[in-house]
This record gives structure tokens, C-alpha cells and sequence, in this order.
């Protein structure tokens, strides 16, 4: 088997290479992440081009045997407080494992990582006993945080969970995409409660939230298409935001929504907020967005506070997952290049 990699560009892939890579993906997914429902060839591809928040801008590599792809490596640069990071993700056809394949996608990668300053490889949301997992521990990854899979089957739901009633003293607003300017100050503030969560020992690091953040998130946001509808909870007495929830919603994936931040500042705890904007969310996206089936979020397994909270609006936990890191200059390749595989930058 003669494998080679080289530099990918998704925007002037082929068709061919595009129907490749939506096999790959489904048939890793079978075997890595067997809870999830199959994604449709558009949701794939659209996911090529357009990143994840918190991902940054990303480039890939691909691995081919006879012309066909059969492996990818997607490297995410964020910028601000991640500036040191590389969000990484790699994917090997099942049949095509143990052969080295996914060590030489990284092993592509690292110069790029490198020549952008990037000192640290992350890769999150792998699946907890899986092949990805056992791959990244015998490379030298170490675990560093680990998160549950939530996702909410709106369908499914009995509606009268969502009832729920307002705390005393607080009032909801809502929209999509542009925060008011009367509660941008206020906004940005409550977004930073969620560095109160537990990160435990990730390297990775959430916004330092500021109206101007706000704002430029709200423009990226804009850029790639993606709707971003804001539920928060107002404190009546000041009109300060005391609670927010978020989710995305992106044109490739019409069915899924992607829950985003979910923060209460620590002067309005305990008094059910969280509960209440979430099942608010709910309520919109049902009755305005019918098309929107399911809500998925990834939640710190030591949260256990907002995985109740998750549970009570009719989320079930589907998956464990661990996110790993290691540095990139512990990552490079040693001793003979592997027969059979080419590298082409």
C-alpha cells in the first residue's frame, strides 16, 4: 500500500475528493462515534468550509491510496488567548488503521504548527476508551480534561418541561444575531462567567469578553453564515444581564443546533436562571426554527450542576469524551521515514 499526503484546499476539491471524504467520515463515524446520526454529503462538505467557533481559520492535509482519500487531518490556528494553540482533528478510514496513517497526517502538520508560532497540539472531544483516544495516549497526548456529549430530540420532549416560570425579578430578552446596544456593557460582563466552569488542566482558554469582543464575534459569526440566536435573563431592578444562553445554527446542518455558552454571574445563582433561559431557547427554536430537531452540547463532566440542568430540559448524555494535549516539539517524527508513504507540502 503506498500512502501520500499532501496539502488540501476544500474550496477546489472535486467532486471525487468530496464524495471521498463523506465516506471517510461515515464510515469513522460508525465506528468512533456509533451514537451519532449519519450526516447528510452537504452537512460534511459545508463543514469543510466553514470552522467551528473557537477554531480559528484551518488548514488540512489529506491522505490518498490509489488517488483515493482515505485519511484527513484538520488543523484549526485560533488567535487571542489561544495564539499558542492548534485545534487538531484526524480521521483514518477503519480499514485502512494501524498502518501509520494518522501519526504521518500530525506528523505533516507540525511544520505548519510551527511556522505559526503554534507550541501546543489539542485535540478535543474524543471519544473516552476509543481508538482516537489509545492512538493520541501511545503518541504522548495526556488527557486534560473531560466532557459529556448532551443532545436535546426536541421531538421527543414532552413540551410541558419547557414551562418554566420566571425567576422573581427577572425578565427575558432575546435576538439573533446583533446584541442590543442598551445591554452590549452588561452582556459582555455576564459572558465572562463562564470562566468560572471547570477546565481542569486544558490549556485552552474562553474570551475575554468585552463589548468590542462581542461585537467581532458577532461580524465572524455574520461572515460564515451561521445564526447565532441569544437568550438572557435581565435583572429588573438594575437591567443588567444576569444570565445568557446561546446556540448556533449553521445552513449545512438545518436539523442540529449547536448549543454555544451557557453563564449565570455568580450574584444571580441559584434561583433556577440557567433552567429557565435554556427552556425559553427551546420554546423559540420549536416554534420558529420547526426544522431544528436536535440542540447537542458538550459539557465538562465535573459540571454537574449544568448537566441537571441539561437533564431537566430533556437532554440524555450519549457520550464520554476527553480532550488531550501535547507539545509540538514532542511530536516530531523520529527515526526512518516509513516506507511507502509520501509527504508533499
Amino acid at each position: 500500500m503506498h500512502v501520500r499526503i499532501d496539502r488540501f484546499d476544500p474550496g477546489a476539491a472535486t467532486g471525487t475528493e468530496l464524495r471521498d471524504y463523506h465516506d471517510l467520515v461515515l464510515a469513522s463515524g460508525r465506528v468512533d462515534r456509533p451514537d451519532e446520526e449519519p450526516p447528510a454529503y452537504e452537512t460534511v462538505v459545508g463543514r469543510l468550509l466553514v470552522p467551528m467557533t473557537a477554531r480559528g481559520p484551518e488548514r488540512f492535509w489529506v491522505a490518498r491510496v490509489d488517488g483515493q482519500v482515505i485519511g484527513i487531518a484538520v488543523v484549526g490556528f485560533p488567535d487571542d488567548e489561544n495564539r499558542a494553540l492548534a485545534m487538531t482533528d484526524i480521521r483514518v478510514h477503519p480499514a485502512r488503521r494501524r498502518a501509520g496513517i494518522g501519526t504521518r497526517l500530525l506528523h505533516a502538520a507540525l511544520p505548519a504548527m510551527r511556522e505559526d508560532g503554534r507550541t501546543t497540539v489539542v485535540g478535543w472531544g474524543v471519544t473516552a476508551g476509543g481508538a482516537g483516544a489509545a492512538w493520541a495516549g501511545a503518541l504522548g497526548f495526556r488527557v486534560v480534561h473531560h466532557d459529556v456529549l448532551q443532545m436535546l430530540d426536541i421531538p421527543s420532549v414532552d413540551p410541558a418541561v419547557w414551562n418554566v416560570a420566571a425567576p422573581p425579578g427577572y425578565r427575558t430578552e432575546r435576538w439573533i444575531g446583533t446584541t442590543p446596544e442598551e445591554l452590549l456593557t452588561s452582556y459582555a460582563r455576564a459572558r465572562g462567567a463562564i470562566h468560572d466552569a471547570p477546565w481542569e488542566e486544558t490549556t485552552y482558554r474562553p474570551p475575554q469578553w468585552t463589548p468590542e469582543r462581542v461585537r467581532s464575534a458577532e461580524a465572524g459569526l455574520r461572515e460564515r453564515r451561521v445564526e447565532q440566536r441569544v437568550v438572557v435573563a435581565v435583572h429588573e431592578a438594575t437591567g443588567v444581564v444576569a444570565g445568557l444562553t446561546e446556540v448556533e445554527l449553521h445552513e449545512t446542518r438545518p436539523d442540529l443546533a449547536y448549543q454555544g455558552d451557557t453563564a449565570v454571574p455568580a450574584a444571580h445563582r441559584g434561583r433556577g436562571i440557567g433552567r429557565w433561559v435554556k427552556s425559553h431557547m427551546v420554546r423559540w427554536l420549536r416554534d420558529e426554527r420547526p426544522g431544528v430537531r436536535r440542540v447537542g452540547t458538550s459539557t465538562a463532566a465535573a459540571n454537574v450542576h449544568m448537566i441537571r440542568v441539561n437533564h431537566e430540559v430533556g437532554y440524555r448524555t450519549v457520550r464520554s469524551m476527553v480532550d488531550v494535549e501535547a507539545e509540538v516539539a514532542a511530536l516530531a517524527p523520529r527515526g526512518r521515514r516509513q516506507a511507502g508513504i509520501d509527504r508533499v507540502e
